[in-house]
């Protein structure tokens, strides 16, 4: 769910963007919110709602986009920011603001797709959490939403990826502390799985990915109950 706000003093305009953005939750299969603002000043007061991306005309009456902007920064450092404008010329200014970018008028679809997919793309790439895993005189970043599981043999683990296995000299304890706060669970001493990647449950094993891992007994209800808690977030 993308929460969105659009500020624009001209109706026609405010419902061109707020066509253009519907249409491409539709294409991109993305959900959003919209809330719709008229000048400066009244984002600033709802940017307490928390957005996730404000579309903003620069030349407002009370407020202008830019000022409007630079406030809503001292409370909100990563919402993303897209300019509307006649003028070129603000382009430069919308760096201090960390602006994405800014759409000339009139606003074309080509130009709002384009714009978006960037949103989009930023907004995946700021939500991805990494760790850090050594192999023997290297050190490489694995990306914790591709981890299907994590195993152990001896004195090594392997992390499971979906772009392939990378083994590294550790400890399960090591792996659990690295992935603390993510949606894993260690059904055994041996396995620590991706609940993402939880297809079902067989007896007494888990179906991650098509492949069967088991999970103890002791283990087996807290299981189901970090399952549930996971898809009911």
């Amino acid at each position: 769910m993308i929460r969105t706000a659009i500020v624009e003093d001209d109706a026609e305009e405010m419902q061109l963007i707020k066509s253009y953005l519907e249409r491409c939750s539709k294409e991109q299969c993305f959900n959003c919110v919209i809330d719709l603002y008229t000048d400066g000043d009244e984002i600033v007061d709802g940017v307490r709602a928390g957005y996730d991306l404000i579309i903003m005309d620069i030349e407002l009456p009370l407020l202008n986009g830019m000022d409007a902007a630079e406030q809503i920064r001292m409370v909100d450092k990563d919402a993303t920011i897209i300019f509307t404008t006649h003028n070129p010329n603000y382009a430069i200014r919308g760096y201090k603001v960390q602006a994405l970018d800014y759409l000339l008028k009139p606003v074309s679809y080509k130009a709002f797709k384009e714009v978006m997919e960037r949103a989009l793309k930023q907004r995946v790439e700021s939500s991805r959490k990494y760790i850090r895993v050594k192999i023997r005189n290297a050190t490489v970043k694995l990306d914790v939403s591709g981890i299907r599981y994590v195993d152990v043999l001896d004195h090594y683990i392997c992390y499971h990826t979906t772009e392939g296995d990378v083994k590294t000299k550790a400890s399960m304890r090591e792996a659990v502390q690295a992935l603390e706060g993510e949606p894993f669970f260690q059904c055994n001493k041996a396995f620590l799985v991706n609940l993402a990647y939880v297809d079902g449950i067989s007896g007494n094993d888990l179906i991650v990915s098509g492949e069967r891992i088991p999970v103890s007994r002791a283990r087996k209800k807290a299981f189901m109950e970090a399952m549930n808690q996971y898809l009911t977030r």
